[in-house]
Order: C-alpha cells, then structure tokens, then sequence
C-alpha cells in the first residue's frame, strides 16, 4: 500500500519534469531578426541623382581632402562617429544613401545604423569607384567630336580659286600585268 501511494505522486513529478524538459528543447527562440542597409547601384543611385533629386538623404563618410576633390550633387561630408552618435541621421523620413570609396565602411555604418532605425537606409554598392568608373553609361554624348568636325571642314573656296583647282583626270584602265609566270 505503501508503495503505490509514493509511485503516483512521484510519477506525477516526473511527467510534470519530463514535460517541462521536452517543452524546452522543442520551443524554439524567439528569432531575432537582423535589419541590414539595401545595396544601390551606380546606376540606379545616378538615376535617381537624375530623375528625383531632394527626394533622398546623400552623407558622404570619407575623409573631408578627397570629398573636396570629387563629391556627389547634394551629399555632406559627414565623420563616420558623427553619423552614428547624431540621433538625426536615424530620424529621418526620406531614404539614407551612404556613400565612401569602396563600400565596405558605408555597409558597416549602414548596417550599425539600420539596427535602430526604421528609416531606409542604403548603401551604394563598390562606392565611388564604382559610380565614378560606371560615369560614361549615362553621360550625354561629349559635344567635342561635333566641334572637332567643325574644325576639319574646309574654308570656303572662292570661286576663282575654283576654277585654278584642275579637275581629275578620266580614269583609264589599267594595263594587264603578269606576275612573271
């Protein structure tokens, strides 16, 4: 009698435990997802420079010489720490395009950034290498061949000098000439 009244509440305790163990290992995390920056495109980032300018945030992260030496239309030169600490880059309510020379530290800034924001932050693919090596696509044509013809052609010949010019003489048929066989 004994024995069978410490079995059932010890069986109770152990299916209550192994429960408890088996909810565990089966329920999965709760997964956390990971906002990153989305890429651009020379391309698509000249496009939009193009058809929708204001419509989008430019900040520039390089180094203030080589910002001066080439920028985007409409970007700012912005310190990488600045960036990330000014609550402003984060609030904002148009899309974040980052820029630097390669890409790599504007993906890192973008994916920093991205975390705490639900703002659209991107990253312009390859950086200004990229845009600046992908430039001729949509330049328009270079207007120097037309002056260069412009150039080339011949003054005006008065009429005088004209007739000085000879004409060619008629074509006359060659003479057959044998290679020597």
């Amino acid at each position: 009698m004994k024995n069978t009244t410490l079995r059932t509440p010890l069986s109770a305790a152990v299916f209550i435990v192994a429960t408890i163990l088996t909810t565990a290992v089966v329920a999965e995390p709760a997964a956390r997802s990971v906002t990153l920056p989305q890429r651009i495109s020379a391309t698509e980032l000249k496009r939009m420079l193009m058809d929708l300018p204001g419509t989008f945030e430019i900040v520039d992260i390089r180094p203030p010489a080589p910002y001066a030496d080439f920028s985007l239309p409409g970007s700012t030169n912005v310190r990488i720490a600045d960036v990330i600490a000014n609550q402003s880059y984060r609030n904002g309510t148009v899309p974040l395009v980052i820029v630097d020379r390669d890409g790599s530290l504007a993906m890192a800034v973008g994916g920093i950034l991205s975390q705490g924001t639900r703002r659209s932050i991107r990253v312009l693919h390859g950086g200004l290498e990229a845009y600046w090596n992908d430039a001729a696509v949509l330049l328009p044509p270079d207007p120097a061949p037309a002056l260069a013809q412009a150039v080339k052609a011949p003054a005006a010949v008065p009429a005088a000098a004209k007739a000085a010019v000879a004409a060619p003489a008629a074509r006359s048929t060659p003479t057959k000439k044998s290679a020597g066989c």
